[in-house]
C-alpha cells in the first residue's frame, strides 16, 4: 500500500508543476492586461489546514466590478499538499489543486480609531475546478477508486481581514471553507498573505 501511496503522489508532483507553471503565466498577463482598466491587485498567501500535514500557498489577482463597488471579482491558482481523508480504516494523503473563482464584498468600518481605520472585512464566495486526479489503485484486485477527478466543480466561501500597510498594500489574514470537495469531504484552511495594487490609489 505505502508504494502504491508513493507512485501516486509522485506522478502527481511531476503533473502539478507542470500546471503551476502554466497557471501562473496565465494570472500574470490577467494582471498585464487588467492594468490599464481598474487598479489591479495580487495576493500571494500561505496556508494551513486543519489536519497538521496539509500546507499550501496561493497566488490570486482581483479588481473592482466597477469603480465605486465594493463588489470584487477574483480568480487564482490554489495548492494543498497532504489533505487527509479516512477510508477504509485507513487515512490517505492527496494533493490538491485549484483554480478559483471568487466574488466578494468588502467592508471599511467607520471610527475614529486609527488602527481599525486601516482594516477592511472581505467575504467571499465562489467555486474551485480541480486540476488534480486522485486515486486509489488495488494492484491485487485491479480494482481503483477516485477521490477528486480533473475538472470537479467545488463551492468555497472564505472571510479574509486586510491590514492596510499603504495605499498600495496590504497584510490579510482569512479563512477559507470547502463544504464539500468531491469524495474528500469538507476542507478548511486559515491563511496569512500579502496584497499588491498596480495604478494609482486614493486608499485600500
Amino acid at each position: 500500500m505505502k508504494n502504491t501511496l508513493l507512485a501516486i503522489k509522485q506522478k502527481n508532483k511531476l503533473q502539478s508543476k507542470r500546471k503551476v507553471t502554466a497557471i501562473l503565466t496565465t494570472l500574470v498577463a490577467s494582471s498585464i492586461l487588467s492594468f490599464n482598466t481598474l487598479a489591479i491587485e495580487t495576493n500571494i498567501a500561505i496556508h494551513q489546514g486543519s489536519d497538521s500535514n496539509t500546507q499550501g500557498f496561493s497566488f490570486h489577482v482581483a479588481d473592482k466590478v466597477s469603480k465605486s463597488s465594493n463588489f470584487y471579482w477574483g480568480l487564482g491558482y490554489s495548492n494543498l499538499d497532504d489533505v487527509k481523508v479516512e477510508w477504509n480504516d485507513d487515512d490517505l494523503f492527496f494533493k490538491v489543486d485549484t483554480i478559483d473563482a471568487i466574488v466578494s464584498y468588502r467592508y471599511q468600518p467607520k471610527t475614529y480609531n486609527k488602527f481599525m481605520r486601516q482594516l477592511t472585512v472581505e467575504y467571499q464566495a465562489g467555486v474551485s475546478f480541480a486540476l488534480t486526479e486522485n486515486k486509489f489503485i488495488w494492484p491485487e484486485l485491479s480494482e481503483e477508486r477516485f477521490f477528486t477527478e480533473k475538472g470537479d466543480v467545488n463551492t468555497l466561501v472564505g472571510v479574509a481581514v486586510h491590514y492596510n500597510t499603504s495605499k498600495n498594500s496590504a497584510l490579510n489574514l482569512g479563512f477559507k471553507y470547502q463544504p464539500s470537495f468531491s469524495e474528500l469531504d469538507d476542507i478548511t484552511s486559515v491563511h496569512l498573505g500579502f496584497t499588491y495594487k498596480f495604478g494609482k490609489q486614493v486608499g485600500y
